[in-house]
């Protein structure tokens, strides 16, 4: 993965400048620390890579927006001399939510992922669907920083925490289904133990990230972690703002009793095409309190959007009637609903519907997220199918546990700003900005 200067290129138009490795100290300003982040191409997987332990050695990860913490594979060559275990009962250990510890059958000497009366935590793999238990640990992590604001003196460094990062250690078979290379998965989440919040603890930052993820799998997006407006690099306005909304119950596959999500819910009111709102049974868009069904999340580990079947069939009438001069294709999976391009006459004068979003916005007023068409039109690359344009939404089942996901599709080329301070997130498109061209070269 070619990240130093690619990165810096993308966020600050420079690669001349050198690097160094720096331990944390004082900083005129907050450091904005930023991972790399690239699509993989196989598995559509977005992956960051983060530097850990010591020595520090580069670790390539899933990215999971809505992940409890940071976890990766222990049992295969990992070597540092800083590991440490969470002990039971310990205040990181009871921070965490863990209701689980390890008793006294690890072997002696003990090993990374595998310490006596040691705490233990639920990771979970969403795209294989499985979970199991792990050991909680901690260890020195270290990212890419930007730390000058002057574009003709830009350095950058590779910048470590002086404390340990919690991550869960378990077995290797949970490995399954993610990325060749990958060793683990990067939890974004709003929790505790959510990377954000530990990297903010870490290296003093406000508790805030942005990411602008890249649809192209040849150049990489970003995640960012700090105060992005005290930097010329990433000083882009954000004008709109939703807010994040609390899910009393837990939605990842596998939890302690009473854990509340920790996943991004926003909330939608209406679904337009074309202006005209499409009839949907509004209880769908709320959060249930009791069960935590319902509602609408962000995520990054599901490749296209979903919607509750009622809404998906309202949503696809609707699409069908404002796009009805274009003829229907059999579908390629896994789509649901495609169109055939092969007639040219059909390409004259085609325009693609406008969704559009409309949500709450800030002080009870609401706010509209207008989707590009590479937001919501995919073309399928499968066989002959160049032919194709589908529908980049997908029927989630009648009993849909989120009524609406927004994946990975529909977030790329965005910039999304997540402040868990504020409760709120922002949101823009690289495609109706004049300064983001993409969110892979052209990052202000």
């Amino acid at each position: 993965m070619k990240i130093p200067q690619l990165l810096l290129c993308f966020l600050l138009f420079i690669c001349s400048s050198n690097y160094s490795v720096a331990k944390k100290k004082s900083h005129k300003h907050h450091p904005l620390l930023f991972l790399p982040v690239f699509k993989d191409e196989i598995t559509q997987q977005y992956v960051a890579q983060i530097y850990q332990r010591t020595p520090l050695v580069p670790v390539n990860l899933t990215v999971d927006l809505g992940g409890r913490f940071l976890w990766m594979d222990c049992e295969n060559d990992y070597i540092s001399s800083s590991y440490k275990n969470v002990p039971c009962g310990s205040r990181p250990c009871k921070l965490s939510g863990s209701q689980g510890c390890y008793g006294s059958s690890c072997p002696v000497p003990p090993r990374p992922g595998c310490n006596n009366y040691t705490c233990s935590h639920i990771p979970y793999n969403p795209i294989k669907r499985s979970s199991t238990d792990g050991e909680l640990a901690q260890d020195v992590v270290a990212l890419w920083s930007i730390t000058t604001t002057n574009r003709n003196n830009v350095s950058k460094m590779l910048l470590s925490s002086t404390s340990g990062v919690m991550f869960n250690c378990p077995g290797d078979f949970l490995l399954e289904k993610l990325a060749n290379g990958v060793k683990g998965m990067a939890g974004l989440g709003i929790g505790y133990t959510g990377l954000p919040s530990q990297l903010a603890r870490a290296f003093h930052l406000p508790r805030k990230f942005a990411i602008c993820l890249s649809g192209n799998t040849k150049s990489n997006g970003v995640i960012m972690f700090g105060e992005r407006r005290s930097y010329y690099a990433s000083n882009e306005v954000l004008t709109s703002y939703t807010p994040l909304l609390k899910n009393p119950v837990s939605t990842a596959g596998a939890y302690f009793p009473g854990e509340p999500s920790v996943e991004y819910f926003i909330g939608v009111e209406k679904i337009l095409v074309n202006g005209k709102i499409v009839p949907i049974d509004n209880k769908l868009l709320a959060i249930n309190k009791t069960n935590g069904v319902g509602g609408t999340k962000i995520s990054t580990v599901v490749p296209y959007g979903t919607m509750e079947s009622s809404i998906y069939k309202a949503f696809k009438y609707e699409f069908v009637k404002a796009i009805a001069k274009v003829p229907i294709a059999k579908p390629i999976a896994p789509f649901e609903l495609c169109f055939n391009l092969s007639n040219s006459d059909t390409l004259k004068g085609l325009v693609i519907p406008q969704v559009s979003l409309v949500l709450l916005g800030e002080h009870n007023n609401s706010t509209t997220w207008d989707l590009p068409m590479n937001n919501f039109m995919a073309s399928p690359t499968i066989n002959d199918s160049s032919d194709l344009l589908c529908l980049g939404f997908l029927d989630g089942g009648e009993n849909a546990e989120t009524s609406i996901v927004l994946g990975g599709m529909q977030i790329e080329e965005n910039l999304l700003e997540f402040d868990l301070v504020k409760k709120r997130m922002g949101f823009k498109s690289v495609y109706m900005s004049s300064d983001l061209v993409s969110c892979s070269n052209k990052f202000r």
